[in-house]
């Protein structure tokens, strides 16, 4: 069996829905058709509905914090770690959200800056532009990323910034880590195939055999532009 964790955005949902991003992800569903598709993904349940594909399997979803099993229900083990991590953050988490909002007034930068819950608990912040300008997004995980660095919550709380948003969520919620809890789930499996456009999946992909990514995508455009040499002129 091929099992492919796949990050939908920019691969199989798109911001922009076009005829090229429509052949793009009718073609990368061709490619994955013979593979159980596993959801690495940002979004909870309802949001994953919006995708093309069909998901029967595992879900990662929440960046992590949730694991859906086979029979379409939350792994009750999974569940228990990750709550005891959002009530560990809980009060960080409270402070990144005011945080986020004191940034997005400070700068008048029009952002929609949600607080993310489940099971009664602050999970993540959630930053994003309704018109998707980049430079206010680049402006507010600039200064959210100062915010953590100066403060007593960098031990707590990590950033990861995408073309589309801004997410702070606790460093105990791993997408790697429910990643790899998937995998140890799994028997039969032949080979594994990591898909992401996003450079914070990186760790999750490096537990694949192999990692599938668009050529424009975030993710191989900071490996490439690690990989050029220095001026020596």
């Amino acid at each position: 069996m091929i099992v492919a964790f796949v990050n939908p955005r920019s691969t199989l949902l798109h911001a922009e829905a076009g005829s090229e991003t429509d052949r793009r992800s009718t073609g990368l569903n061709t490619l994955l058709r013979q593979a159980e598709l596993i959801p690495v993904t940002d979004l909870d349940e309802e949001g994953l509905l919006a995708v093309p594909a069909a998901f029967t399997s595992w879900q990662v979803l929440l960046r992590g914090a949730v694991v859906i099993g086979p029979d379409g229900l939350e792994d009750e083990g999974w569940r228990r770690l990750s709550l005891e991590a959002q009530r560990r953050s809980e009060q960080a988490v409270t402070l990144a959200h005011q945080a986020a909002r004191h940034v997005d007034q400070l700068g008048q930068l029009g952002m929609d800056v949600t607080l993310v819950s489940r099971s009664g608990a602050p999970l993540m912040v959630r930053i994003s532009h309704p018109h998707g300008l980049e430079l206010a997004l680049r402006q507010a995980a600039t200064a959210l990323h100062e915010w953590l660095a100066d403060g007593p919550l960098s031990s707590a709380l990590t950033l990861e910034v995408t073309p589309d948003t801004v997410t702070v969520l606790p460093r105990d919620i791993r997408v790697e880590g429910a990643v790899n809890y998937v995998l140890g789930q799994l028997s039969g499996v032949t080979l594994t195939v990591g898909v992401s456009a996003e450079h914070s999946d990186r760790a999750f992909m490096a537990l694949c055999d192999y990692a599938l990514l668009p050529g424009d995508s975030q993710l191989l455009e900071q490996t490439t532009q690690a990989d050029e040499p220095d001026d020596l002129d």
